[in-house]
């Protein structure tokens, strides 16, 4: 008899997830090892093969473990197959293979990232390059930065153009901490990217897309809040919850919904996806469970479902979730009882196959691990306490949806963030509750904020309510331990995921062999943490920072980071100052030396175990000078240098370069070198073959031992 509550029940009953996970493993060893298009496609015939005879040709009695098995296999290589055939190394006409990166190009923007005063910041696929005596077809994708022209409006979605701009790799060091961009950029698959002036780009023409019969909509909706009287901070959220349009944000608010951990309300995604599929799925409840019933509720949720993706602009992350909750809706329209678990995995399958690249972004793993954890946790969390107030069984209910997720999205979340909300129980329950009626406020503001007297109450109301959410986000974000550095290592993430997957066994099912697996990994945990605090007590590093105009630096011993800046880069201001708060929380600091300006000086100084005196800065592992316009240059007798730092220099001899050469073999320019002096300088390393690294062109300058 089959146990339909045991620890395998789950897998009896959810064919799919037997589907999906040889066909993910597939993806990511064709993504790890890039076999050719043939050496993968003869697995995938082969098994192809071997699952025809064993599906139509039943009389041979093949066991179940033999089907199984077989059809794992054929997932497994078609996994493979379908992998090595998207990447973009395998593609003949791929944009990687040009020589020369000059244009023009045709482009077509797939997505926008943002607007502001000056510019328009877009994805694009590439289509076409102009030749001089043809066009040849082109793929592959690029980041855009588009200048502004006052002469005609912004290109949107699906808009093809013509840009005539060097596509340039996406290579530049992102400060110790801070954002990489580059990183960012190759999750989604874009490598290159171009700045196109405004007389360098041109909209060719728009073919249709689906989405297209919401743009009108969707810009009165946007003109509708404009005008509705909601003050602007206020309007912004509004535009964020229900549009997805977080340009008017401003830095505060998205950093304080970052520490309390509810950013994720501001993405339009899973969350406003489900809560339109509850809402709607609650409202007609009362239809009934008949089959005539289910039906027509299934086809009112799937248009509200696809309207409102094509109301927000159609992004990934709403087309992941409308999908998943697509395929719950299908489902529960075939038969009465469903299996969400199921339904799950059918959704990450044909997402998969529409893209495999998927696997790579963060974003669409964290929003399964989170469906994930509420489909496995949700109920047995919720069993364990059952109160008698109807209030507190609803908070309650709220809080078992965030701890479920947050127990299989945490691992992950502190691999990539190096960070842990602390306060992200109570704040999701009162931000995403107050959330949900501002979704639901929002749609009724822009529907009725014309009508007398119910418009100015609605916005009124809707004033009040985005206040809360705002001052709520701020109150959980500046609370004492609100957002601590947790630096966990790709070790430690998996430790931490065998550790939540012991935990629930043991828990949930009773294995006591998982209690002994728990108490290893447990301690397995503590011991890779130990390695690591005992390595950044031996670490060293010397950093140049990404800042363009000016010149910060710091010096990394053990956990102290001793800080130079210049002073039109000061280490009080505010930009700087989160600059280094990040490196600090990145790399586990314990504490940060300024020393200002006197770097350049010649009087003898020591911060911590770091040396400065006329120009030079020792450390117990690096040796570096620093050549500006108040410090003097370095002499060939001066001794080795790891590196030679040039800041604010308006001239520069062929005879201190000279001398640069026979002390270093690493010369770095700073961001406040003139772009003269920073040109002679890159053409001489060329030159004789000395390294050169530009921070204004490519970011941080790192050297680590």
């Amino acid at each position: 008899m089959i146990d339909l509550h045991g620890p395998w029940s789950a897998i009896r009953r959810s064919p799919m997830l037997r589907m999906v996970s040889p066909f993910v493993v597939g993806l990511l060893v064709a993504w790890c090892f890039h076999p050719s298009p043939r050496l993968a496609g003869l697995p995938l015939l082969l098994m192809t093969l071997a699952a025809l005879v064993v599906l139509l040709f039943p009389a041979l009695s093949f066991s179940r473990w033999q089907r199984g098995l077989t059809l794992a296999l054929w997932f497994f290589s078609f996994g493979l197959f379908w992998q090595v055939v998207h990447l973009p190394t395998n593609d003949p006409a791929y944009v990687g293979k040009e020589e020369v990166l000059d244009g023009p190009w045709a482009v077509r923007i797939s997505s926008i990232n943002g607007t502001s005063g000056k510019v328009v910041r877009a994805d694009a696929q590439l289509v076409a390059r102009a030749g001089q005596r043809n066009i040849r077809e082109v793929h592959g994708m690029v980041m855009l930065t588009l200048m502004h022209d006052s002469s005609r409006s912004d290109p949107r979605v699906g808009d093809r153009l013509w840009i005539d701009a060097v596509l340039e790799p996406m290579s530049r060091v992102a400060d110790p901490g801070g954002f990489d961009r580059t990183a960012w950029a190759a999750g989604r698959g874009i490598e290159l990217e171009a700045f196109v002036p405004a007389e360098s780009w041109i909209v060719v023409d728009h073919p249709w897309q689906w989405t297209d019969l919401f743009t009108g909509l969707r810009e009165r909706i946007s003109s509708w809040l404009n005008g509705s009287g909601v003050p602007f901070r206020e309007r912004a959220l509004v535009k964020a919850l229900v549009l997805g349009e977080r340009d008017e944000l401003d830095h505060e608010q998205k950093d304080a919904f970052l520490r309390s951990g509810t950013i994720h309300v501001l993405s339009v995604s899973g969350m406003h996806v489900g809560l339109i599929f509850a809402v709607l799925s609650f409202a007609s409840g009362w239809w009934g469970k008949g089959g005539r019933a289910r039906w027509i509720r299934g086809i009112v949720i799937l248009l509200a479902l696809w309207g409102y993706a094509g109301l927000t602009g159609a992004s990934p992350s709403v087309l992941r979730a409308t999908v998943m909750f697509s395929l719950f809706t299908l489902a529960s329209m075939a038969r009465q009882r469903t299996d969400h678990l199921n339904s799950l995995f059918a959704a990450a399958l044909v997402l998969l196959v529409w893209d495999p690249a998927m696997l790579q972004q963060a974003s669409f793993q964290l929003s399964f691990l989170a469906v994930l954890g509420i489909i496995l946790l949700y109920r047995p969390l919720r069993a364990l306490w059952s109160p008698a107030n109807w209030w507190l069984q609803q908070g309650w209910a709220l809080a078992v949806v965030s701890i479920s997720a947050q127990l299989l999205t945490t691992p992950l979340s502190l691999y990539l963030f190096k960070a842990f909300p602390v306060w992200f129980l109570p704040a999701n329950i009162v931000v995403v509750t107050a959330s949900s009626f501002a979704v639901y406020g929002g749609v009724a503001l822009i529907m009725f904020y014309w009508v007398p007297v119910v418009g100015p109450a609605l916005t009124w109301a809707m004033t009040c309510l985005l206040r809360f959410v705002g001052w709520s986000t701020d109150y959980f974000a500046t609370l004492p331990g609100a957002y601590p550095a947790v630096r966990v290592g790709s070790r430690e993430m998996i430790l931490l995921y065998v550790l939540v997957v012991a935990l629930t066994a043991w828990w949930q099912w009773k294995w006591k062999s998982m209690k002994w697996l728990s108490g290893i990994t447990l301690a397995a945990l503590f011991l890779s943490w130990g390695i690591s605090a005992r390595d950044a007590q031996e670490r060293s590093a010397f950093v140049v920072y990404d800042e363009r105009e000016g010149f910060l630096a710091g010096m990394v011993n053990g956990r102290e980071l001793v800080v130079a800046a210049s002073s039109d880069s000061s280490i009080a201001d505010p930009w700087t100052v989160t600059k280094l708060d990040r490196h600090q929380r990145a790399m586990g600091l314990s504490r940060v030396l300024p020393v200002g300006e006197d770097v350049f000086g010649r009087v003898l100084l020591q911060q911590g175990s770091t040396v400065f005196a006329e120009g030079r800065w020792k450390s117990p592992e690096f040796d570096v000078f620093f050549s500006s316009g108040d410090a003097p240059r370095p002499l060939p007798g001066s001794g080795r240098f790891d590196a030679v730092v040039l800041h604010d220099l308006r001239f520069i001899a062929p005879e201190m370069l000279e001398g640069i050469a026979v002390t270093t073999h690493r010369v770095v320019l700073a961001g406040g070198l003139p772009w003269r002096a920073r040109k002679t300088v890159r053409e001489w390393c060329a030159t004789h073959q000395l390294a050169c690294h530009d921070v204004r062109e490519q970011g941080a300058f790192i050297l680590e031992r």
